[in-house]
């Protein structure tokens, strides 16, 4: 796509970044990262939206504090057959990141009894 597009030097890691941050890949893992998460810590549909919709623009924001840097770089200096590992080993920080932003939430007293009597 770069090519037939007329990419070259410096555009070439500057129109990846952009694709990848705007275009197909942030918004969608993101959205998922937190369903997950959400379903993962026993909330409904609902609690899994309203997850989303309260933290998705601020994680978007975070993630592209962190990965454009790391893409740019990524693009521009290493070779291509090495760029999906850097991309995976990069991608372990991410995760903990949002694992420490978002850890999970703490149980009320009350739910904690739902499940105790179950």
């Amino acid at each position: 796509m770069t090519v037939k597009g007329g990419f070259t030097g410096l555009h070439i890691p500057v129109f990846k970044t952009f694709m990848e941050q705007f275009v197909y890949w942030s918004w969608f893992s993101n959205s998922l990262y937190h369903g997950a998460m959400g379903a993962m810590q026993g909330m409904n549909m609902t609690q899994i939206y309203d997850r989303i919709a309260d933290v998705l623009w601020d994680t978007q924001v975070a993630q592209w504090t962190f990965w454009i840097p790391v893409q740019l770089l990524n693009f521009q200096f290493v070779p291509v057959r090495h760029q999906l590992n850097v991309v995976l080993l990069t991608s372990i920080a991410w995760t903990a990141l949002l694992s420490a932003w978002y850890p999970p939430e703490e149980k009320s007293d009350e739910e904690d009894k739902k499940v105790d009597k179950a």
